[in-house]
């Protein structure tokens, strides 16, 4: 497994893609500082929770993770030894499990680290308001990987389908569709840094609760990972 996981997060974080996340997860950072800079007359709390859940949570987060968790098997499938993979006497989670942790680590991780540092920002020191945006950003960075990890191996058109997902599905329909609200991540991560710090996101019309979002997170991740094994599990060997 570790040395899956090695060789899976080397090659992510050594795609040309590594440029452009970095540049993406800059953006809240300066935000913040363009707000103390430019002297903003907004409400601090608001700017904050207008960040989280516009450009971060809504913008940025889907998009890292959906440019590396649908590479996670990008190699194999690239040069077909994909089914070479899983000739190896290992249970098909133990592959499983290190392709889903490494575009974690390699998009989620800095995404929520970013979230962290711009919440502290911009609401100058307020540690627990940024720890809750930090790990519901993770928590949601974990149910993308684990959606979009099993779009990249289950299909050829992974980019699509996550393109469609997150700015016609989440963006597009859940936004006016009380129902679909509730198989949206989007809606899950917000609830969760809403759950976590009862001032967070306070000033924002949240569709969910805490206790929904934690459980729709959790089916996500559970239910697509268990996809992505079974999967696994039925890819023909040559």
């Amino acid at each position: 497994m570790t040395a899956i996981f090695t060789l899976t997060a080397r090659q992510l974080a050594g795609s040309r893609r590594i440029w452009l996340v970095l540049a993406l997860v800059a953006l809240p950072l300066l935000a913040g500082v363009l707000f103390h800079v430019a002297d903003s007359t907004t409400p601090s709390t608001e700017f904050a929770d207008e960040i989280t859940a516009t450009l971060v949570a809504s913008g940025i987060l889907p998009l890292v993770m959906l440019l590396f968790a649908t590479s996670a098997f990008g190699n194999e499938l690239g040069d077909q030894t994909l089914g070479y993979l899983v000739l190896k006497p290992l249970p098909r989670w133990r592959i499983a499990v290190p392709k889903l942790a490494a575009p974690l680590l390699v998009g989620g991780v800095p995404v929520a680290v970013s979230g962290f540092v711009a919440v502290a920002v911009i609401e100058d020191g307020d540690i627990a308001g940024a720890a809750a945006t930090g790990v519901g950003l993770l928590i949601g960075a974990a149910a993308y990987a684990a959606i979009f990890t099993w779009a990249g191996l289950a299909t050829r058109h992974a980019l699509i389908f996550g393109l469609v997902y997150v700015f016609i599905w989440e963006a597009v329909l859940a936004a006016y569709l009380d129902g679909i609200r509730f198989l949206s991540v989007r809606q899950f991560t917000l609830a969760l840094i809403g759950g976590l710090d009862g001032e967070r996101l306070d000033t924002l019309d949240l569709s969910l609760g805490a206790s929904a979002g934690a459980i729709g997170a959790t089916v996500a991740i559970l239910g697509f990972s268990a996809l992505t094994v079974r999967k696994l599990a039925r890819i023909d060997v040559p």
